[in-house]
């Protein structure tokens, strides 16, 4: 059994024009704290000494996980995922970057002189999130009418990458999504979407969340399964 009650970690506190305190621990063994600017250290160190049996599982899942396979650098051939499938990599030089997938590969334009190994990690975070802009939409789309026994209009949807989370929303009903879910099937995206929008009624994980999202996606449980596999094998996050 995991020891829950070992000393916690230093952790910094980032005080700002919040309204609540956030901690979070971070796959690294780093804990972060933002607090409220009303709050004082002392409060702060209070509210993470009643939060340490949550920080101690936190860690503990950390340090069970293994450590990551080793990711070669990109380069020619390198297998790219999108959308559930996988395209190699085809690299030529040109005047100005450039990238489509044609042919059953992913074929990227680099300027003159370019050196690959360190250019193409940012310029493939680009591409992505100009797909993440054209498929998460459609994605809404898909899925909005699979929710209208609750919900009457499309929610505000907003995409970013996210180190930790493929989506979230707010008490308010906004839903992000993570730009990395854009190399997962559309069945995952979906999913990871579904599961937001039952957070617009329930705003926790209990068993009226589960039974909302039983209802509109029955398989929901294979879905996840597939997309934590797709993320182990592709390097999602």
């Amino acid at each position: 059994m995991a020891d829950f009650h070992h000393s916690l970690p230093p952790y910094g506190v980032e005080f700002g024009r919040r309204k609540t305190l956030q901690i979070s621990v971070h796959p690294d063994g780093r804990v972060t704290v933002k607090a409220p600017l009303f709050l004082d250290r002392a409060a702060v160190d209070r509210a993470v000494e009643e939060k340490r049996e949550w920080i101690g599982k936190k860690l503990d899942h950390f340090r069970s996980l293994p450590a990551p396979a080793y990711r070669p650098p990109l380069g020619q051939g390198s297998p790219v995922p999108f959308l559930g499938q996988l395209y190699p990599l085809h690299i030529s030089e040109g005047k100005r970057f450039d990238a489509l997938i044609e042919g059953g590969a992913l074929r990227i334009t680099l300027r003159k002189g370019t050196e690959p190994e360190a250019s193409l990690p940012e310029l493939l975070n680009r591409w992505y999130s100009a797909r993440a802009a054209e498929e998460f939409p459609l994605a809404m789309k898909r899925c909005l009418p699979m929710c209208s026994s609750f919900l009457k209009e499309g929610p505000l949807l907003r995409i970013r990458t996210m180190r930790s989370r493929w989506g979230s929303c707010t008490g308010k009903g906004v839903i992000t999504l993570n730009t990395l879910l854009v190399k997962a099937s559309p069945a995952c995206i979906d999913y990871v979407l579904l599961h937001e929008l039952c957070h617009t009624v329930h705003h926790n994980h209990g068993k009226g969340f589960y039974s909302l999202l039983e209802s509109i996606l029955p398989g929901w449980k294979d879905r996840k399964r597939e997309l934590l596999e797709q993320a182990k094998c592709r390097h999602f996050i």
